[in-house]
């Protein structure tokens, strides 16, 4: 996949972060193969508390898993582990390192970017980032420490203000899922929801089903 081609962008953002598991070194590799091999999946490898050397060993058993699928693995804000593990690109925060110094170092990457308002998201198109995380949408007790839900209506002003695909994440459920596709959202991005192995399949399945009625 190439920046440019983002028709070929999946459309479901599985997140994933050891925080979530007891052995994250087996389990995370483990979810994201068989959740890869059911539908296409960005996913993306998010840590904020592991060592480097964890974080890269993590990194390459989980692309170790998604080389022979179509999804699209991507790094949370490490260049340097992007480059070493062979993933496809870099997500960078809002306050994250510049992006176009960061896609430089991963020549033809998938540059991916978290934004908060509508400014923050056409300036991100505008350094040229390939896709969009907006949120949290939803109430969420990982992101209410940086303040309350954005809300679809100003999920819907951000679809609307740039040409790039807008994944809505923060809260994400199935129930939700379609509120935030009917708000112009060209796809849905969550963590813990893909953490149960026992309900894994369904909920792609349902995701997956859903994702056809929005073209």
């Amino acid at each position: 996949m190439t920046p440019a081609d983002t028709r070929k962008l999946p459309r479901i953002g599985m997140v994933m972060s050891s925080m979530f598991f007891q052995c994250p070194e087996i389990e995370i590799p483990e979810i994201c193969s068989i959740a890869a091999n059911r539908t296409d999946l960005l996913v993306l490898l998010r840590e904020k508390q592991l060592p480097a050397n964890r974080f890269l060993q993590l990194a390459g058993k989980t692309g170790a898993r998604l080389v022979r699928t179509n999804s699209l693995f991507m790094i949370n804000e490490r260049s340097d582990i992007a480059l070493l593990s062979g993933a496809q690109g870099v997500h960078l925060p809002e306050e994250g390192a510049p992006l176009e110094a960061t896609s430089a170092m991963i020549p033809g990457g998938i540059m991916g970017k978290s934004v908060h308002s509508v400014k923050s998201a056409r300036s991100a198109e505008a350094e040229g980032a390939d896709y969009l995380f907006f949120g949290p949408i939803y109430d969420t007790p990982l992101k209410r420490p940086y303040g309350p839900p954005q809300g679809v209506s100003m999920l819907n002003e951000v679809s609307k203000a740039v040409d790039i695909p807008v994944f809505a994440i923060g809260g994400i459920t199935p129930e939700t899922a379609q509120e935030c596709l009917d708000a112009g959202a060209y796809g849905i991005a969550a963590m813990s929801l893909f953490t149960n192995r026992t309900t894994l399949l369904k909920l792609l399945d349902d995701i997956s089903t859903m994702l056809t009625r929005y073209q």
